[in-house]
């Protein structure tokens, strides 16, 4: 019989140890900043390899790109709608961010909430769809509903600002401006991780469990008096709200777009990073994004030591990088649908139950 006050003291302990786990990842995260700024450690100068060639725009870039991995992974792989337009909700948020912040002259805190509010219609309008149509017809209305806002951003930064682009004010919460990398980073972090921490919350509550069952069986689901029609609704409005805000981020931070940013590969990116992350996994969506934004810098900064190299290294690492980029992911991606389809998330959990099972052997 186990022991009740040796299971409480056990969960404590657990406890104990989880919090440290979190006051230690957040000191780094905090730290991490000043490290990719000064480029150093303690006063210890690092070289640029030393530092895997990154940057902090490179990591401000990351978090974006966490907002979008993240919503569409609730919408593909908790709610099981496949979508191929995310980058059509990038496009509503940072046309909404235009019109808004450069034309009219809003605050932006008011501008990032009108793009949230803008990518919410976006995404019930392109939600509608699923009602009647299912599988591959869904996925092609996704498809035109990217095209469709495409075209749109195009004609209207013809017709407001010439083919230049649109250009976007500095970021600013006040008299505090957004106007460097650092600035941007803290402002940054906290909002992916209270995203996060509020997706996180909303799959355990019983709308939550409904919605990953409808994943899994749409008609089991709908046979006990679930109004499926409703949940996807709600999915789309809110995983294209966090896109919408995302875009409106992401063109506030570069200050100037075109609507050449948000194509198809745009699109496509963000469906790459859940599955290398893995489909249906939170964190995984964020361990897909740092893979699929950071990467190439890494191996850009392996090609930068090859520069004297001769021969084949040469050719392969400096003469086609972008090959060698591009061959990388893509092995990457057929590697982990083939032996991981669960992504990095998956080989996560396989590892914590060997870990288990060895450890219930001893």
């Amino acid at each position: 019989m186990t022991d009740p006050s040796h299971t409480a003291t056990t969960y404590r302990a657990a406890r104990a140890l989880r919090w440290i786990w979190v006051i230690v990842a957040v000191a780094l995260l905090c730290y991490l900043p000043v490290l990719l700024t000064e480029r150093s450690i303690l006063g210890v100068r690092l070289s640029n390899m030393q530092l895997l060639n990154l940057g902090l725009s490179q990591i401000n870039l990351m978090l974006i790109a966490m907002l979008g991995a993240l919503s569409l992974n609730y919408l593909t792989g908790c709610a099981g709608l496949i979508s191929i337009g995310h980058a059509g909700f990038y496009a509503v948020g940072a046309m909404t961010a235009a019109m808004t912040g450069s034309q009219l002259g809003w605050p932006f805190p008011l501008v990032l909430v009108s793009a949230g509010a803008a990518g919410a219609i976006a995404g019930l309008l392109a939600g509608l769809p699923s009602l009647r149509v299912r599988g591959l017809y869904f996925v092609l209305s996704t498809f035109a509903m990217h095209y469709i806002v495409a075209f749109a951003f195009l004609e209207y930064q013809f017709k407001a600002f010439d083919v230049v682009g649109v250009p976007y004010k500095t970021a600013a919460f006040g008299t505090l401006e957004l106007n460097s990398p650092m600035r941007w980073y803290f402002f940054l972090l906290p909002v992916v991780a209270l995203v996060y921490w509020g997706l996180r919350n909303s799959l355990r509550t019983r709308e939550g469990r409904v919605m990953m069952a409808m994943r899994d069986h749409e008609l089991a689901t709908t046979s006990v008096g679930v109004d499926v029609r409703i949940l996807r609704l709600k999915a789309f409005v809110l995983s294209s709200a966090i896109a919408g805000v995302a875009g409106a981020l992401y063109a506030y931070y570069l200050t100037n777009l075109n609507s050449e940013a948000f194509n198809i590969n745009f699109a496509i990116q963000f469906i790459a990073m859940i599955i290398i992350g893995g489909m249906g996994s939170l964190p995984g969506s964020l361990v897909g994004a740092a893979v699929w934004l950071l990467l190439p810098s890494i191996i850009t900064g392996f090609a930068s030591q090859a520069s004297d190299s001769t021969g084949f290294v040469r050719l392969v690492l400096v003469e086609h990088k972008a090959q060698l980029v591009q061959l990388i992911f893509g092995a990457l991606v057929i590697l982990l649908l083939i032996f991981a389809p669960g992504g990095v998330a998956g080989m996560g959990r396989q590892l914590r139950n060997r870990l288990a099972t060895w450890r219930g052997r001893r």
